[in-house]
């Protein structure tokens, strides 16, 4: 009996001191996970950039250096600083514990463009539904979609990129937008939209359909619905012959005046 009961304190001395041991262990491991790691250089820093801005011009915005730790990147100070790039439209900074960080960006794309003149030539502008500049010239520009219409008719001062355009131009962007959701085949058959200021306030649109001579006067909203029914109209007096210079929609009802009547 007194065998067996040295037996069992000698096992329960070697199981208290394995527990210790895994005790320390877990200690150990557990500061290294939760307070070493996470004040330690970064172990990788994943960027998903976009056209025209560098991983090193975003690490450079960001203010992230190779010696920046998970604990040392404040989220909100990194997006509000990408976000003073006129090229981003959105920046998500995500922090994955203990020791990566994630940047993903979104490039602002093209709502319209507009024609500039600059040192005696023209160039396009290139703004997205915020009104934004954010592309001046023609390099590096792929060809641009048929859902972003010409916008002529503004004046431009000091050019450059980030440059906003007036407010009261913003629901016309609004409204393209919308007309680019719903029914992206309407902007296809716009060649131009020219704005026409009033005398005290606010302003006309005048579309230029693609194939066809005949002008479009409209309020200031752009809408589907009436881009079909201008459609509409337009096929009805190509088939019976009719040739008019403008059709007016201001009113709500196409009213036109009929060559040679």
């Amino acid at each position: 009996m007194e065998t067996k009961a040295k037996t069992k304190t000698g096992f329960e001395k070697i199981f208290k001191r394995i527990l210790l041991v895994c005790s320390i262990l877990l200690t150990a491991e557990l500061v290294w996970l939760f307070v070493v790691t996470p004040c330690a250089p970064l172990s990788s820093v994943d960027i998903k950039t976009i056209d025209g801005v560098t991983r090193n011009d975003v690490l450079a915005m960001a203010g992230i250096t190779p010696r920046s730790s998970y604990m040392s990147v404040n989220v909100k100070e990194v997006e509000e600083s990408l976000m003073r790039n006129p090229l981003i439209s959105s920046a998500q900074v995500i922090k994955h514990f203990p020791e990566d960080v994630e940047i993903v960006l979104s490039g602002r794309e093209p709502c319209a463009v507009s024609l500039a003149s600059v040192n005696g030539k023209s160039i396009p502008l290139f703004y997205d539904k915020e009104g934004v500049i954010f592309k001046i010239g023609n390099k590096d520009v792929p060809n641009i979609p048929s859902t972003v219409p010409l916008i002529s008719g503004l004046q431009f001062g000091n050019i450059v990129i980030g440059t906003k355009l007036p407010e009261f131009l913003l629901p016309l962007l609004d409204d393209i937008e919308e007309v680019k959701t719903k029914s992206p085949e309407l902007l296809s058959v716009i060649s131009e939209i020219h704005v026409s200021k009033k005398t005290y306030d606010g302003f006309d649109l005048i579309l230029y359909p693609a194939y066809n001579t005949v002008k479009i006067r409209l309020g200031a909203d752009l809408k589907d619905e009436t881009l079909r029914y201008m459609l509409l109209l337009l096929d009805v007096l190509k088939e019976k012959n009719l040739h008019v210079d403008e059709i007016d929609f201001r009113t709500g009802t196409a009213s036109y005046t009929v060559k040679g009547i």
